[in-house]
């Protein structure tokens, strides 16, 4: 019994540390960070629709919840002018309406987030 509290405290504490911002680890990245250049691959940081599909997935969740997001397969993604429009399916489940991201190609910034209905 004493052994599982402790473990439970262990795991406590490692979860509460990954989440705070004095973790020693991510002190040590921005220092080390401090004045370099980061990487940019050529073609951007979001090179192709499954990596679209995978950032926007990731965006609309906690919003909307797995299971709405989930009924929403298959994606569709299209790339105009440097951004990627991902849009989900309606297949006759729940409320209605499909789910809309736009993320920027070079960059990967989330541009635009909504859903219809």
């Amino acid at each position: 019994m004493l052994v599982r509290f402790a473990l439970s405290c262990v795991l406590f504490a490692s979860i509460a540390m990954t989440q705070s911002s004095g973790d020693p680890a991510v002190v040590y990245a921005r220092r080390i960070i401090a004045g370099e250049r980061t990487y940019r691959p050529a073609v951007g940081y979001i090179p192709d629709s499954q990596t679209a599909v995978a950032i926007a997935t990731a965006v609309l969740i906690p919003i909307y919840g797995k299971a709405k997001i989930d009924a929403e397969k298959p994606w569709h993604t299209g790339l105009k002018d440097g951004v990627w429009t991902i849009v989900g399916t309606f297949n006759g489940k729940g409320a209605g309406g499909e789910a809309i991201v736009q993320i920027d190609k070079k960059t990967g910034a989330v541009i635009f987030v909504t859903h219809t209905m």
